[in-house]
């Protein structure tokens, strides 16, 4: 069993944190002021509540907070209620097949994701499932077996419609985009990548689509949320890092329609 805090600071600022690390993975909380610097088990803690096992972290949106874990094949899904801690409902697909993984992995890693109307989860174990607030499955579609010795861990985000998903793998590695309405695939693109594991992340130029910024193995990628183009990719075996926010950032790369490669900034 795991225990999930919730601290004091949370509850009184009560800001949505709906993806891993929050808005667009920046992990920051601009509308959250200052938060407590010690919370424990009898400190700032306004409830506590046991879970099973799982290393996905909340999220949290409105009333309500969700967050996965298993229980041998059974992928559970889970909703509390911001304000007490009280499970509301709980949701279970039976596991497909059983996915390598390194130790310090786990069967419930990757954290959901919520639009606001439905959260989205994802096991490697089985694939994307996506529940209504009240619990109701909307649908499924698995996904793998992946080819990983450590496991695919990244966490799936959302932007304009669409659920977008990294499965880097050690072959066949893909990036794949899924109407959140339906469940149907938008796109889904190879990606010339050794493994990863790394959650992407949204950039909305000002002008033309938004796109979705995924590092991967000595690569940085941006492909269009439209229909999966790829944009830009950062040279080989090249560090680089990503703007989220209002963070600056640099990053190498180059251009496709492009031999120029230069530093750029956003």
């Amino acid at each position: 069993m795991r225990t999930l805090l919730y601290p004091l600071a949370l509850a009184l600022f009560g800001a949505d944190w709906s993806q891993f690390r929050g808005p667009n993975g920046s992990g920051l909380c601009p509308s959250c002021g200052q938060l407590p610097t010690e919370f424990g088990p009898q400190r700032n803690v306004l409830w506590k509540t046991e879970l099973p096992v799982g290393k996905s972290s909340p999220v949290l949106v409105g009333n309500r907070i969700f967050l996965t874990a298993s229980e041998g094949d059974s992928l559970i899904t889970l909703c509390l209620s911001r304000t007490t801690g009280r499970v509301q409902w709980r949701r279970t697909v039976r596991a497909a097949k059983r996915e390598a993984q390194h130790t310090l992995n786990h069967r419930a890693a990757p954290t959901a994701v919520t639009d606001g109307k439905s959260v989205f989860v994802f096991f490697a174990d089985f694939g994307l499932v996506a529940y209504d607030f009240e619990g109701k499955q909307r649908w499924q579609l698995p996904l793998g077996p992946f080819n990983s010795q450590h496991g695919v861990v990244a966490s799936p985000v959302y932007a304009d419609g669409r659920v977008i998903l990294v499965c880097d793998q050690d072959t066949d590695a893909y990036i794949i985009a899924v109407d959140a309405n339906s469940g149907e695939t938008a796109w889904k693109k190879p990606r010339d990548v050794i493994n990863g594991y790394s959650t992407p992340i949204i950039y909305r130029p000002t002008r033309g689509p938004a796109q979705v910024i995924a590092p991967g193995s000595y690569q940085l990628t941006a492909y269009s949320i439209v229909d999966g183009e790829t944009l830009v990719r950062s040279g080989s075996h090249l560090p680089a890092e990503i703007a989220a926010n209002n963070c600056r950032r640099y990053c190498l790369f180059q251009r496709l329609d492009s031999r120029e490669r230069r530093w750029g900034a956003s």
